[in-house]
């Protein structure tokens, strides 16, 4: 078995030239990630009118594309550590690439639902380059992962201004915004090195469809629940059924089948500490804060003289909240390595689950000023880049190398799921607390203290973390 002292004598002599061109090529794959996360969201709701769909049409695309998000992302990771991480990296890159490039050049309400969809292979392009750097330059590990966050973070702010920009007089416009993009990543994805010897374990097929239509079911309850009804048949039918078939999936992924030696995923690296608490801190880190996007956007652009809240902001206003709070992120990201070897990898999560807690609190208290309301939202976003780069980071640390690819999966899955049930969570306060087709200045409270309370849990349970109890890799 590989392990990382193995894997650093092996490339004790990789040259900084060598290092910092990987690191970019790496950087220009996850811009693609970024753009295509940030340029659909201001396109989709213009583009109703063009393709002549309504407003939930247009909802039953983001939830598609939520869907695919969970199910893609167990099995691309898994797939890096049996067959390869750049092989698949490659694949990953192609499909998003023919993704970006249907719906470009035949936009249409079917290439843009299937282009959503192939667009979701993103997920797998930050598990497969961690592999390829543990493998490669496994002290870089952590400086590679918050150049990567911090890449994501400012063009997933970028690609929403410069598609909002591009797409304001003409939305099929924005569609080419990631196509440049695209190109780019896919020839970097050909640059960078062969890395790591794949297990070629076989993937068990049947754990792998109860994986993936558990996640169907389970993520289709919550994001349809606030719609049809939490007690609706079609509801209950779903989440029961999900969450039955992801059950079975995890006993079965706990322990390696006696009889065909294969499984989907080795849920046995939850039986490391340090992989356990990461991902319990992952789950509601991204409950606090990738849920809250929408609102944020619904905030800001209320009339204060209807609903006694927000400022009136145009779609560019917000735009350029968004890039403003993305840019924070990236620098948040960029300083999280340096953070940790300065005050611990548990104080680092302390201090970004506090910083989240925090923004949601100063907008409690202080969201009648735009100044004050902008202060909270620096303080998300300085938690966000803050956190997403240091969970990555640790999440594989402690295990073998050539599960690299699976440690990492099982952290971006923490992270859909519990964005996933946060923006449920969102949904029923929302539904909850409407008038006049508004919500009320109540309801936006609550969600605020919800996703404060939130962010306090993934606090507290990264305070659990520590390095000394994990066992060797």
């Amino acid at each position: 078995m590989l392990n990382e002292a193995a894997a650093s004598a092996r490339t004790s002599g990789t040259s900084r030239r060598a290092l910092y061109g990987m690191l970019l090529a790496m950087a220009i794959i996850e811009a693609l990630s970024g753009i295509t996360q940030g340029y659909l969201n201001p396109i989709l709701p213009a583009l109703g009118p063009v393709f002549s769909i309504d407003d939930p049409t247009i909802n039953g695309i983001f939830l598609i594309s939520g869907v695919s998000f969970a199910v893609v992302t167990p099995i691309i990771s898994r797939l890096g550590d049996s067959y390869g991480y750049r092989l698949v990296l490659r694949w990953s890159t192609a499909i998003v690439a023919a993704g970006v490039l249907i719906m470009a050049i035949w936009p249409s309400l079917l290439t843009v639902t299937v282009g959503v969809v192939m667009l979701t292979f993103v997920v797998g392009f930050i598990p497969l380059m961690m592999g390829i750097l543990r493998t490669t330059s496994p002290a870089e590990t952590r400086r590679g992962v918050a150049v990567m966050i911090g890449v994501l973070m400012l063009t997933v702010g970028g690609g929403g201004l410069l598609a909002g920009i591009v797409g304001a007089t003409d939305p099929l416009l924005g569609l080419w915004v990631a196509v440049p993009f695209a190109v780019a990543a896919l020839i970097s994805s050909f640059l960078l090195p062969d890395a790591g010897v794949p297990t070629r374990e076989r993937i068990a097929v049947v754990p792998l469809i109860a994986c993936s239509l558990g996640l169907i079911g389970f993520v289709v309850a919550l994001s349809m629940g606030p719609e049809w009804g939490w007690v609706d048949v079609r509801t209950l039918l779903s989440g029961l059924a999900g969450l039955s078939l992801l059950v079975w999936w995890f006993t079965q992924d706990s322990r390696k089948n006696i009889l065909s030696k294969q499984r989907f995923m080795d849920l046995r690296l939850l039986s490391n500490p340090r992989v356990r608490v990461v991902s319990i801190a992952t789950y509601f880190f991204g409950f606090a804060s990738i849920s809250y996007f929408g609102v944020n956007g619904i905030f800001l652009h209320a009339d204060p003289l209807r609903t006694g809240y927000g400022f009136s902001s145009g779609a560019l206003t917000i735009a350029i909240v968004m890039f403003a709070g993305c840019v924070l992120a990236f620098l948040s990201s960029l300083l999280t390595a340096r953070v940790m070897t300065m005050l611990g990898e548990k104080a680092t999560l302390v201090i970004a689950g506090a910083l989240l807690a925090g923004g949601f609190i100063v907008m409690i208290f202080a969201h009648a000023s735009f100044t004050g309301y902008c202060i909270g939202f620096a303080l998300f976003n300085l938690s966000l880049g803050m956190y997403q780069a240091g969970t990555r980071a640790l999440s594989v640390e402690g295990v073998p190398v050539e599960e690299t690819s699976t440690a990492a999966g099982l952290n971006e899955l923490a992270l859909s799921v519990g964005a996933a049930v946060g923006a449920a969570v969102v949904k029923l306060i929302a539904s909850s607390n409407v008038v006049a087709g508004s919500i009320t200045g109540g309801g936006i409270i609550a969600i605020w203290a919800a996703l404060a309370a939130a962010a306090a849990l993934a606090a507290l349970a990264s305070a659990r973390y520590n390095k000394a109890r994990a066992g060797q890799a």
